[in-house]
């Protein structure tokens, strides 16, 4: 239920790429922890249906360059400062696919789906780039994310 009311409440704002995002880490997350077949795909079906909505009813806002376009930006400065941009953002998510905490594995998958299903929506509309467009939220979610993963990490050593 958690899901379903996340999703729909972020269907109602313009980004489809955070529902995007969450709808399939929250998507692979459900797969593997529900039991129940008919249950399964019921719950399945209605987030998808709201992943197909949020892009049928895109935000038509003209991009603000600095934080949807930066990665044109850096692609206006040189081939090589894009690839340099993009590798930068695509490192960030290393930790949660290849360093995941024993115990807690389909979690730290789950965030870098997210993430990266983040940057990859960005090529596809008028999206924010995390961590690299301007603003404050992305960058707190992802340090609350890697330190999950760290004090996960620690957990596993101890």
């Amino acid at each position: 239920m958690i899901v379903l009311t996340a999703s729909f409440l972020m269907v109602l704002q313009p980004d489809a790429s955070t529902v995007t995002a969450f709808v399939l880490s929250s998507f692979v997350l459900l797969i593997f922890n529900m039991k129940r077949q008919m249950i399964r795909y019921a719950v399945l079906v209605i987030p998808l249906i709201f992943i197909v909505l949020s892009w049928v009813f895109i935000d038509g806002l003209a991009p603000v360059p600095y934080v949807e376009d930066i990665l044109f930006m850096a692609k206006d400065l040189g081939t090589i400062w894009f690839i340099i941009s993009l590798l930068s953002l695509f490192i960030l998510i290393i930790p949660f696919i290849f360093f995941r905490p024993v115990k807690r594995k389909l979690t730290s998958i789950c965030l870098g789906i997210y993430f990266f299903t983040l940057l990859i929506t960005t090529f596809f509309g008028n999206f924010p780039v995390i961590l690299m467009g301007y603003g404050i939220s992305p960058i707190i979610g992802y340090f609350i994310s890697i330190n999950w993963l760290l004090g996960n990490k620690l957990k596993d050593i101890n």
